[in-house]
């Protein structure tokens, strides 16, 4: 792979899973000895946070893990599983000028924030942050082995992860080429649309992505059987092929991530009475605004809430959606304020750069909404993206191309797993690296195009993908990587 690759690769240690997160109170050294020795996995597995609170913390987040012992039955609130869209292609396509609500994807996206928002705080304060307890009972769940390594762990306010954002301003320095191969930097940095070059100027380096996932009892139930109570992920037979023990995810899986952002209200007014959320991320440094390994309890502000779910009526079992943060429309709570982007359920394969433009067609497996005023972003070719995604690729394929090594090895993207983030020549013509990234795909199937045969399918669960990556690392190395600052 080119510059684009290798910047992924050495930012992240992870072939670009997320970007570094590094300890706050905890030294590099300290961490490092933390994950050592022959302490069983399960130490590490269900941590809170990679880093360490100071005393009288306030806010602290508890890794919900309690996941269901048997596999819950119908999920009676997916509302959405009932609502009549369609997941048709037609060759040559229809125009569907207004898929978007005669094709009522405006009310299937809305009835999965309806699910979501049930028992949140109606501004989802910083104080109150995402509650796992809904009704009486645990409603969401977290995937495991995301606090291990220094450079990736969670961080113990809210958490939240350095989330890979990976647009091309990641990859361009400030004279608008693209950065050396020595040019390393703490984090995944981005910009945000209709940003002025005055702020840029302030920012060079961009803003980080802080973010949080959770998964409903359906997908609760899957997690703790791909990652049961000791630690260490198991591998099943599913139809002749290897996968996590519990997937693929049953029907009526929800998936939820609450994506933070610590672009000014100055520079991005759409965010203006957002939530700001605290979380301890890295600080910069004041003289080149690098993100360092040192972390302090920060303001980041909600910009995007993501949206899965599992539909056995889609190509690719999944349906993806995204909504944005707008402060300058009118509501009363901070979830009447979300707008949604679009819906997302295949990679549109028969659209460039899967195939030559002379052969492209129209998008069939991309709703986005017409309605969106604060900004057009979206993927690849109009595919979904949100506002701090990678512009050159969409939901589905990104999420698509989650696959391990198997257990006790480390994955390395571009080697022995696909390049989830990037790589040179992404969405800028057809090649056969882009026609396998622009496929869609169900497990158990092999990521197409053949480059990585022995990869495992993970059922477009980026997060189960950094678990079995933390996994591999413990189970080679015994400990994390350390962080390591910008030279």
């Amino acid at each position: 792979m080119g510059q684009v690759f290798r910047r992924f690769a050495r930012a992240t240690g992870l072939g670009a899973l997320f970007g570094l997160v590094a300890v706050g109170t905890t030294s590099c050294k300290q961490a490092e000895a933390q994950g050592g020795g022959n302490a069983p996995a399960a130490q590490f597995a269900f941590r809170n946070s990679a880093d360490t609170p100071p005393p009288n913390p306030g806010r602290i987040f508890k890794l919900s893990d309690d996941y269901p012992k048997t596999l819950p039955g119908a999920c009676a609130e997916c509302d959405w599983l009932n609502i009549p869209v369609s997941f048709d292609t037609a060759f040559p396509p229809k125009e569907t000028p207004h898929a978007w609500t005669q094709g009522k994807w405006a009310d299937y996206i809305a009835s999965i924030l309806r699910y979501v928002r049930q028992g949140q705080d109606p501004n989802l304060r910083d104080e109150v942050g995402f509650l796992v307890d809904v009704g009486g009972s645990t409603r969401w769940f977290n995937v495991p082995w995301m606090a291990f390594d220094p450079s990736v762990g969670r961080e113990y306010r809210h958490g939240t992860t350095n989330e890979r954002t990976a647009e091309l301003e990641d990859l361009i320095g400030p004279d608008g080429k693209p950065l050396p191969p020595d040019a390393d930097s703490i984090g995944a940095a981005h910009f945000l649309p209709h940003m002025t070059a005055a702020c840029k100027q302030r920012y060079p380096r961009g803003f980080e992505t802080w973010s949080v996932g959770y998964y409903n009892p359906q997908g609760g139930y899957a997690i703790g059987k791909a990652i049961p109570r000791d630690g260490v992920p198991r591998v099943v037979d599913y139809m002749g092929s290897p996968m996590p023990d519990g997937l693929p995810f049953p029907t009526g899986t929800t998936v939820v991530k609450v994506l933070t952002t610590n672009a000014p209200v100055d520079c991005v007014p759409f965010l203006a009475g957002s939530p700001e959320w605290r979380v301890n991320r890295h600080v910069q440094n004041p003289n080149t605004k690098e993100y360092m390994c040192k972390r302090e309890v920060q303001v980041s502000r909600i910009v995007q809430i993501d949206v899965a779910v599992t539909d056995p009526r889609s190509p690719s079992g999944w349906v993806y959606g995204t909504y944005a943060y707008n402060g300058t429309i009118k509501g009363a709570t901070f979830w009447d304020r979300l707008m949604p982007l679009g819906v997302q359920w295949g990679a549109d394969p028969w659209t460039f750069p899967a195939v030559p433009k002379r052969d492209s067609l129209p998008l069939q497996q991309s709703v986005a909404n017409p309605k969106m005023d604060i900004f057009q972003h979206m993927g690849c070719q109009g595919r979904l993206a949100g506002p701090v995604d990678n512009p050159q690729s969409s939901c589905m394929s990104c999420h698509a191309s989650a696959y391990a090594a198997k257990p006790g090895s480390l994955s390395v993207m571009g080697t022995n797993v696909p390049p989830s983030f990037g790589f040179d020549g992404l969405c800028q013509a057809y090649s056969a690296d882009n026609a396998a990234y622009f496929q869609t795909t169900r497990p158990p199937q092999s990521f197409p195009g053949g480059k990585y045969p022995n990869a495992m399918s993970l059922d477009t669960s980026l997060q189960l993908e950094v678990a079995y990556q933390e996994y591999g690392q413990f189970a080679t190395a015994k400990a994390p990587k350390p962080c390591k600052d910008p030279s």
